[in-house]
């Protein structure tokens, strides 16, 4: 499906609309790097003839003309996330009208490799068609942006309910391979010393990982137990709750089940790089929502609201907002175990870490709602011996494909 010059000189019409500090800009045409699904056209502004204004000297002006597949049903709502390692995440909703979505960004912090991810939903909340694309954004410079989604990002895969076992599913969102920053800058409030030094991570292959935190439910169909039993005061003991007191044994155990009822090696856990990865959602801010500890109530369960609410004990899964790229519970709750053995970081980029090949403790990620909130930013550490489980520490799963 392509855009004709009509449709790309609408885009740029509602551009100049957005920003009427701009006249007769001389625009020049470039393709710019890549979109999740079948095509992308982008047409790339800048001004020959003006220099910025005090007004326009940080940010930029993005018009957005989308279309989505023939065969979406029942689109109900749309958005797109923009994000950028040195900006919190800006969301904006777009206007669904017939297969098109349409909206205008105003005020975007210009800067390098901002990632627009547009995503739309249906009535009840599941992804119907996703797309996005990475650029450079240019001080004062407006952006008319076209691209055609898809109701997939990869072949297939963009939110799927993986079966467990017989009769029980989990949700699991599509996390595309990419590259970040692992690790926290020296002036990063709240930071530990092994959170440095901060490198560059590359991922050769997708994933996908756990909308939220594995649940008691989940648990108990495959393992016919229930740990957290007996624990009361700082364990609810219900279905939609995550599962706890399950060591990195424990878990294990739990994989080798599930791999077993698939009949193939397609779960395990997070590297603590992919962890860290999906946790920031494209962002370098301390929280994937931002800097901003205003906002963790709408985020983050903490020792703060846990103790000034009902109780000091993890709640149900995803009631808090999600991360831009939609999941749950990355932020506090409970810890959640990874893969990787305890160990310092290297000084050199890498692709596809695993940690350590031996150590003593394993490493779990996220904060828990017995944290302060320091503890639950992307880069925070934490670790125990393999064979301990504990009220506020869960898990979450990577499916390969």
């Amino acid at each position: 499906m392509y855009f004709s010059v009509f449709d790309l000189f609408a885009i740029w019409a509602r551009a100049l609309d957005a920003s009427k500090n701009i006249k007769n800009a001389m625009c020049q045409a470039k393709l710019i790097l890549f979109l999740l699904g079948p095509a992308i056209f982008i047409l790339s502004c800048s001004e020959g003839e003006f220099a910025p204004t005090a007004a326009r000297d940080s940010v930029a002006t993005v018009a957005l003309a989308l279309r989505m597949p023939q065969n979406i049903l029942a689109p109900d709502r749309a958005e797109v996330v923009v994000t950028g390692a040195d900006m919190a995440p800006l969301r904006h909703e777009l206007k669904i009208e017939g297969n098109r979505l349409v909206g205008t960004l105003s005020g975007v912090p210009a800067g390098t490799r901002r990632r627009f991810t547009i995503t739309v939903y249906n009535s009840a909340g599941s992804m119907l068609a996703t797309g996005a694309a990475q650029i450079d954004l240019q001080a004062g410079q407006i952006l008319p942006l076209a691209l055609t989604l898809a109701t997939t990002s990869t072949g297939g895969r963009s939110e799927i309910a993986a079966p467990l076992v017989e009769g029980v599913e989990i949700e699991m969102l599509w996390i595309e391979k990419g590259h970040f920053s692992m690790g926290s800058p020296g002036e990063e409030w709240g930071r530990n010393v092994d959170e440095s030094p901060q490198r560059e991570v590359s991922f050769a292959q997708g994933f996908y990982l756990g909308k939220c935190e594995l649940t008691q439910g989940q648990w108990e169909a495959v393992m016919g137990a229930r740990p957290w039993a007996g624990f009361g005061e700082e364990v609810i003991d219900s279905p939609d709750h995550p599962a706890v007191y399950i060591s990195w044994e424990d878990v294990q155990v739990f994989l080798e089940r599930i791999n077993a009822a698939a009949g193939a090696e397609v779960y395990r856990l997070p590297t603590e790089a992919e962890w860290e990865y999906a946790a920031r959602a494209g962002t370098g801010t301390p929280w994937s929502f931002g800097a901003e500890k205003k906002v963790l109530e709408d985020h983050v369960w903490h020792v703060g609201n846990t103790l000034e609410g009902e109780g000091n004990y993890a709640r149900a899964i995803g009631l808090k907002k999600a991360n831009p790229w939609g999941l749950h519970d990355m932020h506090g709750n409970v810890w959640e175990w990874v893969q990787d053995w305890l160990g310092d970081y290297p000084a050199a980029a890498e692709a596809d870490p695993r940690g350590p090949s031996v150590g003593t403790a394993r490493v779990f990620r996220g904060g828990s709602f017995k944290d302060s909130i320091e503890f639950t930013r992307s880069a925070q550490r934490c670790w125990n011996p393999p064979d301990k489980g504990f009220g506020n520490i869960g898990v979450r799963l990577v499916r390969i494909y």
